[in-house]
């Protein structure tokens, strides 16, 4: 269940709701989920204010102990950690620009800040592998097809996200992006129990769904059995 899952904002986002989406959904859960943001897609309409409004909120983000004041925990263990902190490198070397974070904490724990890179093409390893830590990429395109085609590059199909107020927008991004989960001005964290979950490509078998009905069918095994009497 992999992912490298992508939020689209749209010239038509609200941009404060836009970054508050993005933070949550990649940072909430130290980015530790299969559903959780890895990729920020921006228009190019509003990327300046968008990014400004990102790197307002992320600094307002608190990194600790699980604490209530706490918005996001440390690393869940010293393999991950250091993970991580080679993908920071990678980004770097890649080309991609450090806008944010990218330390280490310090002190008993793997703690480490909120890192996002701006300037990440879909060639580089930081847009196309799981990292599965508290890192995000930010793209910038030129148009909604540019963005579904970006948001479909990668090998996985696990949760997508557009926030938008363009109904023609949302109805062609839902349709064409190749994803089991897409989330309409919602983080790409977060599921409802009794709906389907799964994805395509590389991020679960296309044809089994977790939860709701379907789940009876993926937790159930068939047995057909013949008698004669």
């Amino acid at each position: 269940l992999g992912g490298k899952n992508a939020l689209y904002i749209d010239k038509s986002a609200d941009l404060t709701l836009a970054s508050e989406l993005a933070v949550r959904g990649a940072f909430g859960l130290t980015g530790q989920s299969c559903t959780a943001t890895s990729r920020v897609i921006v228009h190019k309409e509003v990327y300046s204010q968008f990014k400004q409004k990102l790197l307002e909120r992320v600094k307002r983000w608190k990194v600790g102990p699980g604490t209530e004041d706490v918005d996001m925990g440390p690393v869940v263990d010293e393999s991950q950690y250091k993970k991580d902190l080679q993908y920071i490198e990678v980004g770097k070397n890649e080309g991609a620009k450090l806008i944010y974070g990218g330390n280490t904490l310090g002190g008993k724990g793997y703690f480490l800040e909120p890192t996002i890179f701006e300037g990440v093409s879909k060639e580089m390893r930081l847009f196309k592998e799981e990292i599965f830590g508290p890192i995000l990429s930010v793209t910038e395109v030129k148009s909604l097809d540019e963005a579904i085609d970006l948001v479909n590059a990668v090998d996985y199909g696990h949760t997508a996200g557009i926030v938008a107020t363009d109904i023609r927008a949302i109805n062609e991004f839902v349709t064409k992006v190749e994803a089991g989960v897409i989330k309409v001005n919602k983080p790409t964290v977060g599921l409802e129990l009794q709906a389907p979950f799964g994805g395509f490509k590389n991020s679960g078998a296309t044809t089994w769904k977790e939860m709701g009905e379907e789940a009876l069918e993926f937790y159930t095994r068939e047995k057909t059995i013949y008698e004669g009497w």
